[in-house]
């Protein structure tokens, strides 16, 4: 696997782009009509965080945070289970069905690491701190080979919180390999690679997203100073090499728009907690990015965290359609001030 690491630092561009990837103009996306709420995607029988989704095979397999089944009144209840992951149907022309499957066995699906308070699925240690091991994104696909085995990779920090605060400030990142042969029963296995491939106080590329294109993976890391590229942005509080626009701060996604033959970023900017969607483009994954602009704003929950994890969906669409199916996390309270989180699915076509 060959890797190209990316982040959003850069003044000096030193990356190596691939000489078939011809110099392209910036695109400025403009939504056609209204974009259409879909329906809720769920599995009905589990209350789960911060969804994702990647191209795994003919289908897309999701990968969600913190997992909970439901009491017969439809209360999430404990225990917690770190992560979880499901299965969803395509539908012909473009979009997912809204059933998700798959049996997790009450397990977390990325492996906890080993000494982070593992001795629970939901890495809660004895003095109250916890471990959750919360992926910012789903597998990123790197390869599918001549067996049908479909392989993809995630990078995790190893946070440690109290509450929602931090204990560590740059943790270490742990990286997990995920896959599954086409025909094979029940959900993709996850396995740990590295429980600390990069150390902490590095910078984190992998966390914040990737983009396989041109046979290259290209992954970006949050540093202090912005995002940056790794070689002339070494250091967390490196801002000398930013480049400009490659998000909006917040948890979102990157991927290529072939219609555009453009890198796309969509997610939500930072210190937000609503479904405010925005979206910057670049021809090329080191910039130049347009400016960020928000183009759709969905419902917010009525819990103290309304909205987050927004998330765009590209292998719901075909590959030459001008559209992209957006999710995110929208929190409820119910019950006794519990969180209800439900993942709405949105179609937004494009002008342009």
């Amino acid at each position: 696997m060959k890797f190209n690491l990316l982040a959003a630092c850069l003044v000096h561009i030193t990356l190596a782009v691939p000489s078939n990837q011809e110099k392209r103009d910036s695109i400025k996306p403009v939504v056609k009509g209204t974009p259409q709420v879909v329906g809720i995607l769920a599995d009905s029988s589990l209350n789960r965080d911060s969804c994702g989704s990647s191209l795994f095979g003919d289908r897309a397999l999701w990968v969600c945070r913190d997992t909970q089944h439901y009491d017969p009144d439809g209360i999430p209840n404990l225990p917690i289970f770190t992560s979880s992951a499901s299965w969803s149907d395509f539908v012909t022309g473009g979009g997912s069905q809204l059933t998700m499957y798959g049996d997790n066995q009450d397990k977390s699906f990325y492996p906890l690491v080993p000494g982070n308070c593992d001795d629970n699925q939901a890495g809660i240690c004895s003095d109250g701190t916890r471990y959750p091991l919360w992926a910012n994104a789903p597998p990123l696909v790197t390869s599918l080979d001549s067996s049908g085995t479909t392989t993809g990779y995630t990078w995790i920090s190893n946070s440690h919180i109290s509450g929602l605060s931090d204990l560590i400030q740059h943790p270490s990142v742990a990286l997990y390999r995920v896959t599954y042969t086409s025909g094979a029963s029940g959900l993709p296995k996850a396995e740990l690679v590295n429980q600390a491939f990069w150390a902490e106080n590095d910078i984190p590329f992998g966390t914040y997203g990737g983009v396989v294109q041109d046979d290259i993976v290209y992954i970006w890391g949050q540093a202090t100073g912005g995002l940056c590229e790794s070689r002339t942005c070494t250091q967390l509080d490196d801002d000398a090499a930013t480049i400009e626009n490659a998000s909006a701060g917040g948890q979102g996604t990157y991927y290529f728009s072939n219609p555009w033959k453009s890198f796309v970023w969509i997610g939500q900017p930072s210190n937000s907690v609503s479904a405010d969607f925005y979206i910057t483009t670049s021809p090329a994954p080191e910039g130049p990015w347009t400016e960020p602009v928000k183009f759709y704003s969905g419902a917010n929950g009525n819990y103290s965290l309304g909205a987050y994890t927004l998330q765009a969906n590209p292998a719901f669409s075909l590959p030459d359609s001008n559209e992209i199916y957006l999710t995110y996390t929208k929190t409820d309270a119910v019950g006794d001030n519990v969180a209800l989180y439900t993942t709405p699915l949105i179609l937004v076509e494009w002008e342009n």
